[in-house]
């Protein structure tokens, strides 16, 4: 008996469609071919209409779907290749398979050795021979004269790249042209992180005292455990804040005395050229850092950067510059390109910033002997910034309001109740809210911050708060002082809180309108509040008020439309605050509405 009639897929075909017989059948079939023939066994489905298990001539409503091929010469499984399938006859059908006789080369049945590309192995082409119809055949011709050898389509079968996405794709100008956005520079980048270290919490030191916890850390992490982590990494933060802010300090004033000690040289030694006197004090410097120079002249390469920076933006810029500064210096990141010009205009603000959030950052100073008493003090808005000198007290820029007592004004965090008219009411408390459920996201509102569950606006309610990046400063267009913004503040982020007095019955006199008819209140900011009540009006303002319900009292808030770096913060003071008012608008902007009221 020939060896494929024991093939495991003989014997799983039989199995399939309980044919015992098929065995003794395929047997049968096989002894007409002789012993050299190449023989293979090609397994189909037949697709029918009819459900009869006896043989029968394939009609054109008949579909046969070749599965796969035996080679009777090796006894293995393959599909078919092109070449092959051009020699094939159509199948007769019968019991789901057919027995195909065709003799074929030893090249045809074996996979030719293919050679590889950049060490790539190009796939190996297979194609499924698919018998197709001839439409103008008779329905009852037979199936040889039916299903010609021309007629055999030839589907390859490789494996092919299909994407979803269509990737890639080149972008549609008519859909993709949106307006480019113009993104902050390093420089941009640098000063920025200079102001938000300046309103950080940080706490720079020179001394640093061994503070170890009370109890051992490896007891498992309990609440008081966790704490006395939380203690431990910012104590060495901070510690490590100062540190690096030494070092800074060191090696730029360590350039001021490489300079100074250079032009000593030249005066003990009159013979030696700036060359020769640059050499001999750099051997000195290798001699006492056990450096060697090569490896001194890059650090002097970024240390120099570090001087530069204090001599443009003072000691303040250099010390709250934070981690990137040496790269900036490393590679002169806008040294060329107004860094220094930058950091000049702001050396006064900066440190009227850094006297008021960081009383004792002066102590850094005291290792190169440059340390003295703050310049300001006080409130850090209690000082207008100007571009031209050193800043000046708020009082002194109101000289026009001609006041008895002259402009004195008490800056707070909260707003402040006229008991005299509401007693111990407060008219901002909601009648039917809830004070612990927040009216925009219906989170849990508390004050302790750990168990809270609102972020509407957790700078200001529900979080940790660090002083704004604000400024007052004195305007160039006739407004007298404004507030402008040293940081970002994104879309929809909270500036600040409009806070002062709230009280009821002023006529007369700029105030804020809030409450209900029912029960309205007016907030007067005329000798308490914040930096809100110096924000000028623009007819194009780049923040917004906008009331916020905490713990069940009404808040009047400045939230941020997008107010970029070093622009001023304004809002619309709207049409009925000006309607009162017989004086021009100093906004500058193109749509003003009330440019020309005055004259009308």
């Amino acid at each position: 008996m020939h060896p494929i009639v024991h093939h495991p897929v003989v014997k799983k075909l039989s199995d399939l469609f309980e044919d015992a017989d098929l065995t003794r059948r395929l047997a049968s079939t096989l002894a007409s071919f002789g012993p050299h023939d190449g023989v293979c066994l090609r397994i189909d489905a037949v697709v029918c209409t009819s459900n009869s298990l006896e043989p029968k001539i394939t009609t054109k409503n008949d579909h046969s779907l070749p599965l796969a091929w035996l080679s009777v010469e090796n006894n293995r499984t393959l599909t078919t290749t092109p070449s092959q399938a051009a020699f094939l006859n159509a199948p007769v059908s019968g019991h789901g398979y057919s027995v195909t006789s065709q003799s074929t080369s030893k090249d045809v049945l074996e996979n030719p050795r293919h050679k590889t590309v950049s060490g790539l192995r190009p796939s190996k082409s297979s194609a499924i021979a698919v018998a197709t119809e001839d439409p103008e055949s008779d329905s009852d011709a037979d199936t040889e004269s039916r299903l010609r050898p021309s007629n055999v389509r030839i589907e390859p079968s490789v494996r092919q790249f299909h994407s979803d996405t269509r990737f890639p794709q080149r972008k549609k100008p008519t859909k993709d042209a949106a307006v480019p956005t113009l993104q902050p520079s390093s420089t941009d980048k640098f000063i920025a992180g200079i102001w938000r270290q300046v309103h950080s919490p940080v706490t720079l030191s020179v001394s640093f005292p061994d503070r170890r916890p009370e109890f051992s850390l490896g007891t498992g992490v309990s609440q008081a455990v966790f704490r006395a982590i939380n203690g431990l990494c910012k104590k060495y933060y901070d510690q490590s804040r100062s540190s690096r802010a030494l070092e800074i300090v060191v090696q730029a004033y360590w350039v001021e005395c490489y300079e100074a000690r250079i032009a000593s040289i030249r005066l003990e030694f009159p013979s030696y050229t700036n060359a020769e006197a640059r050499v001999a004090a750099l051997k000195e410097a290798c001699n006492t850092l056990t450096w060697h120079e090569k490896e001194l002249r890059n650090k002097m390469a970024v240390w120099r950067g570090y001087k530069e920076i204090k001599d443009s933006g003072g000691w303040a810029s250099l010390i709250f510059a934070g981690s990137g500064i040496y790269r900036v210096c490393k590679y002169r990141i806008g040294f060329d390109n107004g860094l220094m010009s930058r950091l000049r205009h702001i050396a006064s603000s900066l440190e009227v910033a850094a006297d008021t959030l960081h009383p004792g950052w002066r102590d850094l100073l005291r290792v190169v002997s440059q340390n003295g008493p703050c310049r300001y003090s006080g409130h850090p808005h209690e000082w207008v910034t100007l571009y031209t000198g050193p800043a000046l007290p708020l009082k002194t820029t109101y000289p026009h309001l001609k006041l008895p007592n002259g402009f004195n004004y008490q800056f707070v965090n909260d707003c402040v109740i006229d008991h005299s008219v509401f007693g111990g009411d407060d008219p901002r408390r909601g009648q039917e809210i809830d004070p612990d459920i927040c009216q925009l996201c219906k989170e849990q509102q508390t004050d302790d911050v750990i168990s809270n569950h609102c972020s509407c606006f957790s700078a200001l309610f529900g979080g940790v708060r660090y002083p704004p990046p604000v400024q007052l400063y004195h305007t160039a267009s006739g407004k007298n002082n404004g507030v402008i913004a040293r940081c970002e503040f994104d879309r929809g982020t909270a500036i600040a809180e409009f806070v002062g007095l709230v009280t009821q019955g002023i006529e007369g006199l700029d105030v804020m309108m809030g409450g209900s008819p029912e029960r309205p209140y007016q907030v007067f900011q005329g000798q308490v509040g914040n930096f809100t009540r110096f924000i000028n009006h623009s007819c194009r303002p780049n923040s917004q008020f906008q009331k916020f319900y905490w713990r069940g009292i009404e808040r009047i808030l400045v939230v941020s439309r997008g107010v970029t770096a070093e622009s001023e913060i304004t809002v619309d003071y709207s049409d009925s605050y000006w309607g009162k008012l017989k004086k021009n608008c100093l906004c500058g902007e193109t749509s003003c509405r009330f440019a020309h009221q005055a004259e009308a």
